[in-house]
């Protein structure tokens, strides 16, 4: 691929990565890090089941759109897979995405 902006939403640019590396490197720059968890616990701790509820649509919808959350959530599917991660300098570390589940002790 030589543009990774072409066919946004429709390319899977998805690779696996050293977080443990990132990490390091970012510690060593100077940065903090904040926290490291999974897509699922991310997503959960900034409330989407309760964005979830809180939508007013039809029940064909909030099907689809429910189905597409258990994709990122479900731990055999996206939720474990994939991961997030964040790094700051001097700015308050107490981020509501890393709340539950931190993961830091494992870099």
């Amino acid at each position: 691929m030589h543009n990774p902006f072409e066919h946004v939403g429709l390319t899977d640019l998805t690779c696996h990565v050293n977080f443990t590396a990132i990490a390091e490197a970012a510690c060593q720059a100077g940065l903090d890090l904040i926290g490291y968890t999974t897509q699922a616990a991310f997503l959960l701790n900034l409330g989407l089941t309760d964005l979830l509820a809180a939508q007013d649509e039809p029940e064909s919808e909030a099907y689809i759109r429910t189905a597409a959350c258990q994709t990122l959530l479900a731990p055999q599917e996206m939720g474990e897979l994939f991961k997030a991660i964040a790094f700051s300098r001097n700015i308050d570390p107490d981020w509501q995405g890393f709340a539950i589940g931190d993961l830091c002790h494992k870099l």
